[in-house]
């Protein structure tokens, strides 16, 4: 591989946009954390039974950390399934996604 092509990789880790954007939330999915947040009127509902289940590991809410505007978990590497909500004044959204963490 031409050397000025090897940085590449590791750049696009670096600079890596959101594992998924939707008009209520992205989903950002770094090394070792998964960040959910929730955008305009939107916010996290923090008496959703949030989840995330890598491979044989499942962190249930008490692992993340929720605010009005984000939910975050230190999560191990590998592919996985992220559970959430958020909501607005007048509706709930259910979060199910698939997500791979580097």
């Amino acid at each position: 591989m031409p050397r000025h092509l090897r940085a590449l990789p590791i750049a696009l880790l670096l600079f890596a946009p959101p594992a998924s954007a939707e008009p209520e939330f992205d989903v950002t999915v770094a090394a070792g954390s998964v960040v959910v947040k929730a955008k305009g009127t939107w916010h996290i509902n923090k008496d959703y039974p949030w989840k995330l289940v890598v491979g044989d590991v499942k962190l249930d809410k008490s692992r993340f950390k929720l605010d009005d505007a984000t939910a975050s978990v230190a999560a191990p590497s590998g592919a996985g399934k992220l559970k959430g909500g958020v909501c607005n004044a007048d509706q709930c959204l259910m979060i199910s996604k698939e997500i791979s963490i580097p």
